[in-house]
């Protein structure tokens, strides 16, 4: 693992973990896992199967050339399902690790909060995560504290075709030089703009992997900051340290120690999947039904609803597109008013110009000018 930079990883987590002591998860250990098993009693797991890793990963040239092999994990992450429930009784845990995962999340508060649900109150989330100013992402603009809200508040569970766009878009191939005063046109692009387009119009239609997050170690930390002074962030930063420094003056990777300073938080993910569970009834489940019938029923009311939004919505519509009209018809005809107002006046001017010409020339005036009886 020397040879591709693991084992200086490795240590610098290492350091922020109870290993001798304590009983943890790792997420996605991949053949690269931060904790081996001979290292500490720690679990594996993954969102795939091991056969499914062994497929992905089959003809990964770095895990091919450095011999190392997709570990077998302990239990599956299923979608639909909370990390707690998945773990069952082997959780809490005394820490949990993740390497270069949560980028990858479409919904990083949810997840990190179900990672939460699994740890002791006095356990440790590591994370190591990848600094955008040090990597290939240098010129992506980096996450905000508004983006993470929002997908969390709307459940988002797919990586959006927003994010793969802007993920393929400004991914370009780091070869560690200083870039400060260059652009992304200075450099060799990985995915072109049209790339990246079509990308994100397959993501409209399926899970498409990308980095949905930017961080920076420093940007990391203000975003920390800015959700726990709203209160969505329970923990404290023990420590966040970075790797050395790139000729870009930042390390191309983060190691992240949380403790949470609260008690979990109830999944909003887990309530939008399970409508059936909800403390407040549907109104119109009729008692008697079996699921399927309610759910069918629950069904008919949303389809029902969603009629009758779109006809306020088209109603809306025609009255807004009358009242532009109206504006319209009113626009022109004050126009035109205008335009004869215009040339009303221009006549009149005409007219008592001719008639002051005339007076002029007529010899009766003259003839008062001559002798001092007009004013000048």
């Amino acid at each position: 693992m020397s040879a591709l930079g693991l084992d200086d990883r490795r240590r610098m987590v290492h350091r922020l973990l109870p290993l001798e002591t304590g009983c943890g998860l790792e997420i996605a250990p991949n053949w690269a896992p931060v904790v081996t098993k001979s290292e500490g009693d720690v679990l594996y797991c993954d969102y795939l199967t091991y056969e499914q890793l062994l497929e992905r990963e089959r003809t990964n040239p770095g895990r091919i050339q450095h011999g190392l092999r997709v570990q077998r994990l302990d239990f599956i992450w299923e979608i639909g399902k909370t990390l707690q429930e998945c773990a069952g009784t082997a959780a809490p845990f005394d820490y949990v690790v993740s390497c270069h995962v949560f980028e990858h999340v479409p919904n990083f508060l949810e997840y990190l909060y179900q990672v939460r649900a699994v740890v002791k109150d006095d356990g440790v989330i590591a994370m190591v995560l990848p600094d955008a100013k040090g990597s290939g992402e240098y010129f992506r603009r980096e996450t905000n504290a508004a983006e993470l809200i929002n997908s969390y508040l709307l459940g988002q569970t797919v990586p959006s075709p927003g994010q793969v766009y802007d993920g393929l878009k400004n991914l370009f191939d780091f070869q560690n030089v200083p870039l400060e005063g260059r652009s992304l046109a200075d450099v060799k692009r990985l995915f072109t703009d049209s790339d990246s387009y079509a990308a994100a119009v397959r993501a409209s239609q399926e899970y498409v992997d990308v980095h949905c997050w930017a961080f920076s170690r420093d940007g990391f930390a203000e975003v920390a900051r800015e959700l726990r002074e709203i209160g969505l962030f329970d923990f404290e930063i023990e420590s966040l340290e970075s790797n050395p420094a790139t000729q870009t003056g930042h390390g191309s990777e983060f190691y992240v120690k949380l403790r949470p300073t609260a008690p979990p938080r109830p999944s909003l993910l887990r309530a939008r999947t399970q409508p059936m569970s909800a403390p407040n009834p549907d109104p119109d489940a009729a008692p008697g039904l079996s699921d399927i019938e309610q759910v069918r029923a629950h069904a008919d009311r949303a389809f029902r609803e969603a009629v009758a939004v779109q006809d306020a919505l088209k109603a809306e519509k025609e009255a807004l597109e009358a009242a532009m009209a109206r504006a319209v018809a009113h626009g022109e005809k004050a126009f035109r008013e205008a335009v004869a107002a215009q040339d009303l006046l221009k006549a009149e001017k005409a007219l008592a110009e001719d008639r002051l010409a005339r007076l002029e020339a007529s010899p009766l005036v003259k003839l008062g000018g001559r002798l001092g009886l007009l004013p000048r």
